[in-house]
C-alpha cells in the first residue's frame, strides 16, 4: 500500500531524498530523539550552526520515501512533520515536502506508542496528520510473485478470512522432519519470543560443537565512563542491563566461528546495506596483533561476514553508550554488533524476505498480525515449513488487527 501527501503518501523507517540518493533512519536523517527504556520522549529544537547545517542539507530536498509504516507510532509521525517545519516550511504539513508512506498497516504495530493513524488524545484537537494523506492501494503481490496459491493462502489470513481449504494448506506444511535445505543450521527459524529464538541458536551451537568445530567466545568490554557516584565493593556487571536492547543492541557474550549465521544490530553502512536486521555468514575472523588464535576472551578481534548480494564485508567492533542501572551514570560497551541468527523473532523479520524458513505458528503467538508476517517471509509455499500450527491462532479472537482493517477500508469507502 501507498499513502502519499503533498503528493499525500504512507511509508517506514527509511528514507530517500532527492539529493544524489540518501537512505537513512529517521532517527539520524531527522535527528530524533531515541526511546529511552520503550517511553517515547519529547524532542528538542535544533538551534545555532546545526540548524543552519541541516537547513543547507534539506534545501533542495523534495520528496521524503518512508518504509514499513506500521512500525512507525503516530508520535513519531508527529516528530517528523515538526521537524521539517523546522527546516522547510513552518506554515505547510511536513514543510511542504512531498512525503510517501509504503508498507502494510495490518503488518505489526509500533512496539511503543499509538498506532500511525491513531492521533493520540492529548494531540487532539490539533490536525491529524495521518488524515492528510491519500491512499494509493497498490494490489501486485512482487514478494510471492507466481504463487497464487501461497497469495490466496496470505490474503485470508492477513484479514481473518481463512477457509478450511487454507487450513488444509497449512496442515500439509507442518513438519518435525529437518532435512536437506529445512535443516537446522540452514533454515532460518521464526518464532514470536526471544526465548524460543535463543534455544534453537544453543541448539545449532551444540550440533557444531558435536561436529568437532572449534567455537571462540568472546566477552563484551564494559566501563562506566561518567559515573554519578562510586561503584565500591559493587561488580560492575550489576550495574550494566542485561537486555540487549538497552545496551543499544550489543550482547554481553558472542560465540562465533566460521560458518556461523550472524545478524547485525547497528547499522553500520546503510548505503552498502550493512543495516541493523542485515544476516550472512561469518568466512573469516581477524585476529589482533597477527595473532594466529584467540588468546583472551575478552580480546575482541574483526570478522568478515557474506551478506549475499551485498558482498562480503569486514565488522569490526564498535562502542555503544547507555545508561546504567540504578542511576550510577554512562555505561560503554565495546563489542562486536552482531547476534547469532539461525531463528529470529517475528518483529526483526518484518520487511525481509527469505528463500527457506520454519515458521512457528503455534501457541506461543501473542500479537495481532504475528502469523500474517511470519508466514509471509518465505517467497513461496515450497519454501516454507511450519514447526508447530495451532489454527484457533489463525481463526480466533486476535489473527489480525481490527483497528488497522478499519483503517484500510475507510478511505476506500471515502473514495
Amino acid at each position: 500500500m501507498l499513502w502519499k501527501i503533498g503528493c499525500k503518501s504512507w511509508c517506514s523507517h527509511w528514507s530517500c531524498s532527492t539529493i544524489g540518493r540518501w537512505i537513512y533512519t529517521l532517527h539520524r536523517l531527522l535527528k530524533l530523539p531515541v526511546q529511552k527504556d520503550g517511553v517515547i520522549i519529547s524532542m528538542p529544537l535544533l538551534t545555532g550552526n546545526f540548524l543552519r547545517g541541516m537547513r543547507q542539507v534539506w534545501r533542495n530536498v523534495e520528496f521524503l520515501f518512508i518504509d514499513e509504516i506500521s512500525m512507525v507510532p503516530y508520535e513519531m509521525l508527529y516528530m517528523i512533520d515538526s521537524r521539517l517545519r523546522q527546516l522547510k516550511s513552518p506554515n505547510t504539513f511536513f514543510g511542504g515536502i512531498n512525503v510517501l508512506l509504503f508498507g502494510d498497516l495490518m503488518q505489526l504495530p509500533p512496539v511503543r506508542g499509538h498506532q500511525v493513524f491513531q492521533q493520540p488524545e492529548h494531540m487532539k484537537p490539533a490536525t491529524c496528520l495521518w488524515r492528510q494523506f491519500q491512499l494509493v492501494e497498490l494490489k501486485q503481490n512482487m514478494c510471492q510473485q507466481g504463487d497464487t496459491t501461497f497469495i490466496e493462502v496470505l490474503n485470508a489470513l492477513r484479514v481473518k478470512e481463512l477457509k478450511s481449504k487454507h487450513l488444509e494448506i497449512l496442515l500439509g506444511k507442518v513438519s518435525t522432519h529437518a532435512t536437506n535445505v529445512f535443516s537446522i543450521e540452514r533454515a532460518l527459524r521464526i518464532y514470536p519470543t526471544n526465548d524460543q529464538v535463543a534455544r534453537h541458536n544453543e541448539k545449532v551451537l551444540l550440533y557444531f560443537e558435536n561436529k568437532g568445530t572449534t567455537i571462540y567466545t568472546i566477552k563484551a568490554q564494559d566501563q562506566l565512563i561518567d559515573a554519578t557516584r562510586n561503584l565500591s565493593n559493587k561488580d560492575l556487571d550489576s550495574v550494566i542491563p542485561d537486555d540487549i536492547n538497552k545496551t543499544g543492541g550489543l550482547p554481553k557474550i558472542l560465540k562465533i566461528f566460521v560458518g556461523a549465521k550472524g545478524m547485525l544490530r547497528s547499522n553500520i553502512d546503510l548505503a552498502k546495506g550493512l543495516v541493523n536486521g542485515n544476516m550472512g555468514f561469518i568466512t573469516y575472523i581477524t585476529w589482533p596483533h597477527f595473532q594466529r588464535d584467540q588468546v583472551y576472551d575478552t580480546v575482541i578481534r574483526s570478522v568478515h561476514i557474506d551478506f549475499g548480494s551485498d558482498g562480503i564485508h569486514l565488522i569490526k567492533p564498535i562502542s555503544i553508550q547507555f545508561p546504567a542501572k540504578y542511576s550510577y551514570g554512562t555505561a560503554e560497551r565495546r563489542m562486536l554488533p552482531l547476534i547469532l541468527s539461525w531463528a529470529s523473532t517475528v518483529h526483526k523479520m518484518q520487511g525481509c524476505t527469505v528463500d527457506h524458513a520454519v515458521v512457528f505458528l503455534g501457541s506461543r503467538l501473542f500479537a495481532a498480525g504475528q502469523a500474517y508476517v511470519a508466514l509471509s517471509r518465505g517467497r513461496s509455499l515450497d519454501g516454507i515449513r511450519i514447526e508447530e500450527l495451532d489454527c484457533s491462532k489463525l481463526t480466533g479472537r486476535v489473527p489480525c488487527n481490527g483497528e488497522a482493517l478499519d483503517e484500510i477500508i475507510r478511505p476506500r469507502d471515502i473514495s
